[in-house]
Order: structure tokens, then sequence, then C-alpha cells
């Protein structure tokens, strides 16, 4: 495979981490998405939680703007990805399984979804460091 073409599919990769980060920043923001998404009907909203919420939106927005502006440059900025797999994905993935364990089966859609992205994540990381040392990627394009 090219190197072009390796990067056009790490900028995809880049993108549907955007994707994903960005239904779950709006999730986070409006707890009644967020209810639907975590499969939990019956969760009460009430100020402590919409605290917490908002804490994590604000940092998932963050990361979601991180991951375009990886996804413009990816060879460069190729380290966002691998800390898009460690810890931020490891983290979600073990809070998700948890969950899982724990009796919440409406949520194993997210253990899917992790597992998907943290492992394209992580060949997005190993392709760009292989361009990278390769010196083909020339950084102005």
């Amino acid at each position: 495979m090219t190197s072009k073409k390796k990067i056009q599919i790490i900028k995809t990769i880049c993108w549907f981490g955007v994707a994903a980060d960005a239904l779950w920043t709006i999730a986070l923001v409006f707890p009644q998405l967020y209810v639907i998404l975590a499969g939990k009907p019956d969760l009460q909203v009430d100020l402590s939680l919409r605290m917490g919420l908002g804490i994590a939106g604000a940092l998932m927005a963050g990361w979601t703007m991180l991951l375009a502006w990886t996804a413009n440059n990816p060879v460069e900025r190729r380290v966002v990805m691998a800390l898009t797999t460690i810890p931020v994905i490891a983290g979600l993935l073990a809070v998700a399984l948890v969950g899982v364990v724990n009796g919440s089966t409406s949520t194993a859609w997210i253990l899917v979804k992790l597992c998907f992205l943290g492992n394209a994540m992580l060949w997005g990381y190993h392709s760009a460091n292989s361009i990278a040392k390769e010196n083909i990627y020339e950084i102005n394009h």
C-alpha cells in the first residue's frame, strides 16, 4: 500500500473518531440523548449528574477538536492517535466492560465501537510512524 493511500486511511480513521466523539459530546451535554446511548432509560438526572456529564462533555469536545486537528496532518501529529488509544479508549473500554459485566448488556455496542476505534487508531499510529521513519512523507505535502 502506498504512503498516500495509508495517509487517506489514517485521516478517515481520525474522522471516524471525530464523529464518535462528537456524538458523545452532544450526549453528555444533553442527558436525554445520553440516557438513550447508555441504555439507561430509568436514569435519574439530577444536578450532580448534570455537572459530571458537563465536565465530561467539555473534555470530550476538546478531544473531538484534537482528533480533527490530527486529521489535517496525521503523520506529524501521530502521537494523538496513540494517546487516543491509551489512555482514552482503554479507559472508556474498561468503564464499558465494567458496565456490561454488571448487567448493562444494552451497552455492549459501545465495547464493539471502542475495540474497532482502538485497533484502527493503533494501526493509524503505527502506519504514520513507519511513514515518518521512511522519510516518505513531506511535512508540507
